[in-house]
């Protein structure tokens, strides 16, 4: 027992138990300390709502929810991502998924006031403030990318009980911006229109007037390969000998890799990127694609064209140094091929779109529209939201049939 100043005696708290006091605005404070963890304080207006705070907190630490809770958010995402990477070693999580963690991270994320809280007084207001603050700058899609780091950080946190459950709810309080008032809007996939599609494909064949090169532009004849077979890039550039398979008569190509350039992270490599073959991100994607004429002619041009890939030798496309050229290196060409032909330029991904366009149009029922989602590589439901457009005409033409 312990004797106070008054001389009446007071029962002391134990160690561990943590301090309530009155405090100077009136109401009560509550205290805890304990060694290996930071201070933590807890006001109330009266000594009972303290006492409550302060003992939902003691549970906390005696099933540890109040460690992970104190550390730092920076600390935390320096761990989270090192998880991440260990299981890209692993082989159970892609470097190209890592890599735009770590871009989101470190562009946006790690020197924002929200990373340098603990946990324990983090608030989804937070979590909103480190997206507003980019909400001039950054499209809908590209401020989703911040949002999505929170979220996958603090469910991994979660699930591995390094928070409590009931973390969650300060994400479903985080208030996204409405697309439609954010000054930078998100790029539309063109599709491009017959006339410019024949023109670019007229253009990317054309003969070199050097003798020394067979077309005008190295990667002409993989531009109009692109347009009759959709590939992604990725996928193109991943496009082996051994990809090459027959198909009722003619020839397909069997889809199982996509080639993406990464983040370096072997140790004493000056280099800071390099290329990696990896099976495909969605399941959809693997699939096996028949080839019509065009499609024909364009994968035997290439294949005389270009010379063996060095570093990876089953690989058709290749640089003149012989290494695999990048999704940029296509990109660049589409924008001159379109410069030539005084058309919009289209990026990359206009090729794949129009394919998929053209192809769904040929459909006549649900089952031709399944099977153009396999050659697209894209489940049903992304085929309909995305590659089925209607038709204005068609409207007036079904509105006028219910009087014919």
């Amino acid at each position: 027992m312990a004797r106070t100043t008054k001389g009446t005696q007071q029962k002391r708290r134990s160690k561990g138990d943590g301090s309530l006091f009155p405090n100077k605005r009136g109401g009560w404070t509550a205290r805890y300390r304990k060694k290996g963890l930071p201070d933590k304080e807890f006001n109330a207006p009266t000594k009972g709502e303290a006492k409550a705070l302060l003992d939902d907190w003691k549970i906390k630490v005696a099933i540890q929810d109040a460690i992970t809770s104190n550390i730092k958010v920076q600390d935390y995402a320096n761990k989270y991502l090192f998880r991440k990477s260990l299981m890209v070693e692993a082989g159970k999580f892609k470097q190209t998924s890592l890599d735009r963690l770590e871009k989101t991270y470190e562009n946006h994320l790690k020197d924002t006031d929200a990373f340098s809280k603990t946990f324990s007084n983090l608030t989804a207001d937070d979590i909103t403030a480190t997206i507003n603050a980019k909400k001039e700058i950054l499209s809908y899609s590209s401020l989703k990318k911040i949002y999505l780091f929170w979220s996958a950080m603090i469910k991994t946190a979660i699930s591995l009980g390094e928070l409590p459950k009931n973390f969650s709810d300060i994400l479903n309080r985080v208030i996204m911006p409405e697309e439609s008032v954010l000054p930078v809007e998100t790029k539309e996939i063109s599709i491009i229109p017959p006339e410019h599609e024949q023109i670019i494909k007229e253009i990317a064949m054309e003969p070199s007037p050097n003798k020394n090169e067979r077309y005008l532009y190295r990667y002409g004849p993989a531009i109009v390969f692109l347009l009759n077979t959709g590939l992604r890039g990725g996928e193109l550039l991943a496009l082996g000998q051994s990809s090459i398979v027959p198909f009722l008569g003619r020839r397909g190509i069997k889809i199982t890799h996509t080639l993406s350039r990464v983040k370096n992270r072997e140790a004493g490599s000056k280099k800071k990127t390099k290329m990696i073959l990896t099976p495909p991100k969605y399941p959809n994607s693997l699939r096996t694609i028949p080839l019509n004429k065009e499609a024909e002619f364009s994968l035997s041009c290439m294949m005389e064209l270009y010379d063996k890939n060095r570093v990876f030798p089953d690989l058709i496309l290749s640089t003149q140094n012989g290494v695999s050229p990048t999704i940029q290196n296509l990109a660049n060409t589409l924008k001159k091929i379109c410069k030539r032909a005084e058309i919009p330029e289209y990026n990359l991904h206009a090729l794949r779109h129009t394919f998929a366009t053209n192809l769904i149009r040929q459909t006549h029922n649900m089952g031709e529209i399944k099977e153009a989602a396999e050659i697209i590589g894209d489940n049903y439901e992304v085929i309909m939201r995305t590659y089925v457009h209607t038709d204005s005409e068609r409207k007036v033409s079904l509105i006028d049939a219910m009087i014919a």
